[in-house]
Formats: structure tokens, C-alpha cells, sequence
């Protein structure tokens, strides 16, 4: 599967061009935005981002662009706050990182970063110039997976609890798993 047929299946799975999928808040702040692939960008002189976005290349686009002479490609220039947040949309931070990052560098409240990049990220998504690789409920993160373990050791796997060998030394059924 190619980097553009995974992008489509992920904004599919997040609504845009398709059927909206239930994402809880939680989902959407553990979300890592990731930048298009196959957009090229620069840096320009002010020291901001230029994403060069390409026609379209289907027979729309072609004739659109033979009877209104578009041109093959347009750059579009990103502010200050957007470049830092293209920067950041690298598959490695989430949205609650990015939120995070704003606020500290810009001294603003959590409310209102919040609102201006859901906002923010939902059009560059809708512009295919980022996706979203969202985590599923089944994929817990290693933290996640110690608090279950403490909790109830077999919640975690979702299978019954094993029966202790009685050979085995019963402290070292207690300690926990390194």
C-alpha cells in the first residue's frame, strides 16, 4: 500500500470524503498529524514555510487548467504560527503536543489554542496537506499496558487468568514484571 492510498484511508476514516467515524476527544488530542508526502515545501525569505500545492491531475483538473491557463502549481505561504506548526506535524508529536507547544511559545490560554488549531489542522486536512494517523482502542500505549497490568494482570489480553504452577516460588509470583 502506497503513502497516498494509507493518507486516503485515514482522512476517510477521520469524515473527510466519506462517512464520519466516532473519534473521542481522547483519540483526537492522541492523534499525530502528519504531513503530506508528496508536497514539496521550502523555506522562504521571512523565514515561513511555502507549501507548493500541484493541479489537479484528473481530466477536471486538465481541462480546468488548459481553458483557464492554472498554472501547474501554486505555493501557498504559511504565517509564523503555521510554520511552527508544519514543523511539528512530523508523525511524531499529537495534537495535545502541538496544543502544548503553542501555548508556552505564545503564551496563550488552553481554550483558546485549542479551538484555533482543531480549526487549523481540520482545514489543511481538508486541503490533503496533512493527515492523521489516529490510535484505535485495541492499540494501548506500553504506560497504558503497565496501569492496566496493575490493575488487573489479565484485563490487558483479554484471556482468563492462568492458573499458578505450584512449583513456582510464590514471591516471585508477586513481583512484578520488569
Amino acid at each position: 500500500m502506497s503513502l497516498i492510498d494509507m493518507a486516503g484511508r485515514i482522512m476517510r476514516s477521520l469524515g473527510v470524503g466519506g462517512e464520519k467515524p466516532q473519534v473521542s476527544r481522547e483519540q483526537a488530542f492522541q492523534a499525530r498529524p502528519v504531513r503530506n508526502p508528496e508536497l514539496k515545501w521550502r523555506v522562504n525569505d521571512e523565514e515561513c514555510i511555502e507549501v507548493v500545492i500541484p493541479r489537479r491531475r484528473d481530466r477536471m483538473g486538465r481541462i480546468m487548467g488548459w481553458l483557464f491557463a492554472v498554472p501547474e502549481s501554486r505555493p501557498v505561504a504559511l504565517d509564523e504560527v503555521g510554520t511552527h506548526i508544519w514543523g511539528l506535524c512530523d508523525g511524531e508529536h499529537t495534537v495535545g503536543d502541538l496544543m502544548d507547544a503553542l501555548c508556552e511559545e505564545y503564551n496563550l490560554g488552553r481554550r483558546e489554542v485549542e479551538v484555533s488549531l482543531t480549526e487549523y489542522l481540520r482545514m489543511l486536512g481538508k486541503r490533503g496537506m496533512i493527515a492523521f494517523m489516529v490510535p484505535e482502542d485495541e492499540e494501548a500505549e506500553p504506560e497504558d499496558v503497565a496501569e492496566l497490568d496493575e490493575a488487573a494482570p489479565d484485563a490487558a489480553s483479554g484471556e482468563e487468568p492462568a492458573e499458578e504452577d505450584p512449583g513456582e516460588d510464590s514471591e516471585e509470583a508477586d513481583e512484578e514484571p520488569a
